[in-house]
């Protein structure tokens, strides 16, 4: 996976073999975008107790539309909007790689 950087060196996305990745793609800076292959879908983290309250009310409009959330140990990542015919799943492990690897070049 190839992180894409912006003009001050700080990931905001990544470019991989089967698509892209971005970390904001709205104004507010509340999600991102996943496209994996002919699939996209809207993703972003959350936390009952840390969120900011944007990130919050997105996250009641979202969970009342189709949606998927993997909880890791109270943070969620919530992924919506899907258009095309790729598991939430796979989209979520692409998606956890990622993570993983933006967590590698911090330290």
């Amino acid at each position: 996976m190839e992180m894409i950087l912006n003009e001050y060196d700080m990931v905001v996305g990544a470019k991989f073999e089967n698509g892209t990745i971005q970390d904001y793609i709205d104004e507010a800076q509340t999600f991102g975008l996943i496209r994996y292959e002919a699939t996209t879908a809207y993703w972003f983290l959350y936390n009952d107790l840390d969120s900011p309250d944007d990130i919050k009310e997105l996250y009641k409009k979202v969970i009342k539309e189709e949606h998927y959330i993997k909880d890791e140990y109270g943070e969620e990542m919530v992924v919506f909007n899907k258009q095309g015919d790729t598991p939430y799943e796979t989209l979520v492990k692409t998606l956890d790689l990622y993570l993983d690897d933006e967590l590698a070049t911090v330290y």
